[in-house]
């Protein structure tokens, strides 16, 4: 693993990125573009969210409260390369992107 920037990442490519006290697994489904806008103090140019694709999973907890039986669903990301199931819009700006797997074909 080696870490990229937004600017060389490809549609297939797989990377982990970090998302609050865990890891999120990604696949890039679009190649990253430049957005018109600038940083604000540098000038620099700055990439648009990138669509990539993920697993969530729902997860079922059923607990008593006072005696009265109550079930809860949420869903939590999974991790893992295989049955990517939800696609969704990523900031990738000033993150460090863990490059796993690099489409070649």
């Amino acid at each position: 693993m080696e870490t990229v920037e937004v600017k060389d990442l490809e549609v297939g490519d797989e990377i982990l990125i970090s998302c609050q006290s865990y890891f999120k697994y990604l696949r890039i489904l679009r190649k990253p573009a430049l957005s018109t806008k600038t940083h604000w103090s540098t000038g620099a140019p700055l990439y648009k969210s990138v669509k990539c694709s993920t697993r969530r999973e729902e997860k079922t907890i059923t607990y008593h409260h006072r005696g009265n039986p109550f079930t809860r669903t949420e869903k939590v990301w999974a991790f893992g390369p295989e049955d990517h199931n939800y696609t969704h819009y990523v900031n990738l700006e000033y993150r460090q992107i863990l490059l796993v797997k690099k489409n070649n074909d």
